[in-house]
C-alpha cells in the first residue's frame, strides 16, 4: 500500500473533542474501519474537562462544601474557625483535571482503534486536510473544532487588563474584588463561586434580568436570591470604558440614564464564545458561514457540502458538551449510512450549577405559544417539596407546560436543590412524548426531590379532567 493510500480515510474527524470523538465511535461501531482523528493539543484534551465542566464543577464543590459549613447552624451543628486555602483548592482543581480527567479521556482515545494525528489540519481541497507536512483524504470530514472565548472590542478593555474564564478556572491569586462582564451560565457559575470563596461580586448586565435565554421566571428568581445572598447584580447597564485608577480596574457604564463607575481588583469577561474556525482553510471548501462564522448544519449535522459535517460549539447552536456528543453521535451515523437518527434540540436541556440549581429542557410557555400549542402551565413553589423542608432548601420552582387536551409534557424548567439530577428524571418523559398522566402513574419516592415533578403534573391533570 502505497502512501497516498495510507492517508485515505472513510472518515476524518478534526477535533478529538466530545463531539469529535462521538462521531468517531459512532461510525465505527456502524462499520467505517479507517478513521482518522486530528488533535491540534493534546491527545484526550477537551475544553469540557481541561477549560470547562470538569473543573468548574470541581470549583464549585468546593464553594458547596463552605456553603454547607455557614448554614450548618441552622441544622444544630456549630463550625467555627471557616477559612478559605485558595491554592490548596487550586491544588485539587490541577489534579483532579490531569491525574483523572484528562487521563481517563486520553486512555480512551487511545484505546480507540482508530489512528491519531496531532497537530493542526487545514483544508486543501473539499476531501483534503493537510497536518504539517502530511495531507490526508477523507470520503467524509466531521468539523468538531470547537469554540473560542469572544471577547468584544470595548473601550479601554485591553489596556487595562481582564480575565476569562479559561484564566479564572486557574487563579494562583483570588481578587479581593472582581466585576463580572456577561449574565450567562458561565459568568453566573463562575460569578457565584467567587462570591463563595469570599470575593467581593458585582455583575453588569445588559438586559433586565440574567439568563435571558430561558424562562423569566428563572432569571428573575435568581438574581433576587443571589442578591439577597450578598452578590451585586446590576441590570440594563451599558459599559462605556475601562481605564486604571488608585481604585483599581474601574468600569464606567450608564444605568437608569446615569453615567455611573465601579471599580475592582480584576475584571471577568464573559461575554460568549466564537466558533474556532481561523486557520481551517474553510475557504478551499466553499461551505456556508453564518453571521457569526458558525458552520451551517442540517438535521443530520451535514454542511452545505453535503460529506463535510460539523458537530459541538463550531455549529453557533447549543454549546454544550452533552449536546456536542449527540450531535457527533448524529452526524457519525449518518457518515456511516444510518439515516434515521436526526439532532432534535428540544431534548437537549440546560443545567446550571448555581444555588439554587437550574435545570430546563423543552419549550417556555412563550415558545409553546409561539408554536400555535394551546398550553398550560404550572408552577409549584419548592417549599411543597418535603424533602427540600427537611434540607432547608426551600428557594425556587417547579414549573411544568403541557398541552391541551392530551397533557403531553412540552416543557419543565426547575429552579431548586440539585435540580441539575432531576433533570435526568424529567428528560425521559419528554423523550416518551409522556403526559402529566404518565407522571402519576409512577410511583415516586417520599420524601425525595424527584417526586416535585408529580406536584405540577397532578394540578395540570386536574385541570385537564375539570375541563
Amino acid at each position: 500500500m502505497g502512501d497516498t493510500d495510507k492517508n485515505r480515510y472513510e472518515l476524518i474527524c478534526i477535533g478529538s473533542g466530545s463531539g469529535g470523538f462521538s462521531a468517531a465511535m459512532a461510525a465505527k461501531a456502524e462499520g467505517m474501519k479507517k478513521i482518522l482523528l486530528i488533535e491540534k493539543r493534546r491527545v484526550g484534551y477537551s475544553l469540557c474537562t481541561n477549560e470547562g465542566c470538569m473543573p468548574s464543577k470541581t470549583l464549585l464543590a468546593s464553594a458547596s462544601v463552605k456553603r454547607t459549613f455557614e448554614e450548618s447552624p441552622n441544622f444544630g451543628i456549630t463550625a467555627s474557625d471557616l477559612q478559605v486555602n485558595w491554592s490548596t483548592v487550586q491544588k485539587r482543581v490541577r489534579t483532579l483535571v490531569e491525574d483523572d480527567f484528562f487521563a481517563a479521556r486520553r486512555e480512551a482515545i487511545l484505546n480507540a482503534s482508530v489512528d491519531i494525528v496531532e497537530g493542526s489540519a487545514s483544508f486543501t481541497d473539499p476531501h483534503t486536510v493537510q497536518v504539517g507536512d502530511n495531507r490526508y483524504t477523507g470520503e467524509k470530514i466531521v468539523i468538531a473544532t470547537g469554540s473560542t472565548v469572544d471577547v468584544p472590542p470595548l473601550h479601554g478593555l485591553k489596556e487595562t487588563g481582564y480575565i476569562t474564564s479559561d484564566e479564572a478556572l486557574y487563579l494562583e491569586h483570588l481578587p479581593s474584588s472582581l466585576i463580572v462582564i456577561g449574565s450567562g451560565y458561565i459568568a453566573l457559575e463562575l460569578g457565584y463561586l467567587f462570591h463563595m470563596v469570599g470575593v467581593e461580586v458585582t455583575m453588569l448586565v445588559r438586559s433586565p434580568r440574567v439568563l435571558r435565554r430561558l424562562d423569566p421566571d428563572i432569571g428573575f428568581e435568581l438574581q433576587d436570591l443571589l442578591r439577597r445572598d450578598g452578590m451585586n447584580i446590576l441590570t440594563e447597564t451599558q459599559l462605556k470604558s475601562f481605564t486604571h485608577t488608585d481604585k483599581g480596574k474601574e468600569v464606567r457604564f450608564v444605568q437608569d440614564g446615569e453615567e455611573k463607575a465601579i471599580s475592582a481588583e480584576e475584571i471577568m469577561v464573559n461575554t460568549g464564545r466564537r466558533p474556532t474556525i481561523d486557520g481551517l482553510g474553510l475557504e478551499n471548501t466553499g461551505l456556508l458561514l453564518g453571521e457569526k462564522g458558525e458552520i451551517e448544519v442540517n438535521d443530520y449535522m451535514q454542511t452545505s457540502i453535503p460529506h463535510l459535517y460539523a458537530v459541538g460549539d463550531v455549529t453557533g447552536k447549543a454549546g454544550l458538551v452533552y449536546a456536542a456528543t449527540m450531535e457527533g453521535k448524529v452526524a457519525g451515523l449518518h457518515a456511516a449510512g444510518k439515516r434515521e437518527t436526526k439532532m432534535n434540540y428540544d431534548l437537549v436541556s440546560n443545567i446550571i450549577f448555581s444555588h439554587p440549581e437550574i435545570g430546563t429542557v423543552g419549550l417556555t410557555e412563550a415558545e409553546a405559544k409561539a408554536r400555535g400549542l394551546d398550553v398550560i402551565t404550572v408552577k409549584t413553589p419548592m417549599d411543597y417539596i418535603g424533602k427540600a423542608v427537611a434540607i432547608g432548601e426551600i428557594d425556587g420552582f417547579v414549573k411544568m407546560i403541557a398541552e391541551r387536551p392530551s397533557g403531553r409534557i412540552v416543557g419543565l424548567h426547575i429552579l431548586g436543590p440539585h435540580a441539575t439530577d432531576i433533570m435526568q428524571i424529567a428528560l425521559p418523559h419528554l423523550y416518551h412524548n409522556d403526559t402529566v398522566f404518565d407522571v402519576l402513574n409512577i410511583p415516586y419516592p417520599h420524601p425525595t426531590l424527584g417526586e416535585a415533578l408529580s406536584y405540577p403534573a397532578e394540578d395540570i391533570a386536574d385541570e385537564l379532567t375539570a375541563t
